[in-house]
């Protein structure tokens, strides 16, 4: 893969298809799985591979991040709220913390609502079918966790941070959270056609995927544990879309369900969902599509980008 990424290719679209198939079939390994001093390496490589998948340049990204960093901190409202979720970003996680410091977290976020109202003023702030993307909210830190953890530097983090704000999930970041509301919507119906019995046991206990799914959702399951197996969702979801990790989240509930089934408090267990093999998600999740009836997988496509999209549960 790293041979592949270095070379320039002949056609984009098959070079493109290449890439993905070898995602699927070698996969990018997980730093734990080479020797301490190719950690880096790996990170080079994920990095290189997520910005060619989702198209997201790297030329001056350094020059524009620090541009950006000159502008000082945002306007303290704004910059309040980041500070109070950024100290509790993955804090359980000690990998991470040793990786990613809070400070930089900081930084790219409020570079972030800078660049957001540099858009705003030059109006382009409307970004994709007329979705407002806000300076600021509520899971954006986590979002940009695996991507500050997964990069070689803050730009080159920013920069793909920028490409999934405001072209991969504009609707999941509107003040509304309209495409994380209508994506908590499409798991439930997902769930119910995937595992009946599951999905009428969490109704009964009037537990709906607003309730329980929309960390997952929000945050495309970057809230979830371990973050180098949320890393592999990631890669699979540059290569064949993030509108996977609604099934991806259903994954992981069939794959707990004795549990839910046998548990006092079943929302106790779904607030923070058990530690997952992405390997067995993704085989799980990609099995599942074959029986997603075709309107309803448009519609899991559509969700992240167009907000008036009907849903009728």
């Amino acid at each position: 893969m790293e041979k592949f990424i270095t070379h320039p290719p002949l056609l984009v679209h098959s070079s493109l298809s290449q890439l993905r198939y070898l995602i699927l079939s070698e996969g990018i390994p997980l730093p734990q799985e080479v020797e301490e001093k190719s950690t880096k390496n790996v990170q080079r490589v994920r990095c290189y591979v997520w910005s060619i998948l989702s198209r997201t340049s790297m030329e001056r990204c350094t020059h524009h991040y620090l541009s950006l960093l000159q502008l000082g901190p945002p306007p303290q409202p704004i910059l309040q709220k980041i500070k109070n979720d950024t100290s509790r970003t993955l804090q359980t996680d000690g990998k991470f913390r040793t990786v990613v410091t809070e400070e930089a977290l900081i930084r790219c976020l409020s570079c972030f609502a800078w660049e957001t109202e540099k858009r705003d003023y030059n109006d382009k702030y409307i970004v994709q079918n007329e979705v407002e993307v806000s300076t600021y909210v509520q899971g954006m830190n986590v979002l940009l966790a695996p991507l500050l953890y997964s990069c070689p530097s803050e730009s080159m983090a920013f920069q793909l941070f920028t490409t999934l704000c405001y072209r991969i999930i504009p609707t999941y970041l509107t003040r509304s959270l309209v495409g994380a509301q209508n994506g908590s919507k499409l798991l439930d119906m997902c769930l119910r056609i995937i595992d009946p019995k599951l999905s009428k046991y969490l109704a009964d206990n009037l537990l709906t995927a607003e309730i329980y799914g929309m960390p997952s959702i929000l945050t495309l399951s970057s809230c979830n544990k371990p973050l180098d197996q949320v890393c592999k969702l990631w890669d699979f979801m540059f290569a064949y879309g993030f509108h996977m990790n609604v099934l991806f989240v259903v994954a992981q509930l069939v794959t707990i369900r004795n549990k839910i089934f046998q548990s006092e408090s079943p929302m106790n267990l779904l607030r923070q969902l058990p530690d997952f093999d992405a390997d067995e998600i993704i085989r799980l999740g990609v099995g599942f599509i074959a029986k997603i009836p075709t309107d309803l997988y448009d519609l899991l496509i559509k969700h992240m980008t167009e907000p008036d999209i009907t849903i009728i549960e």
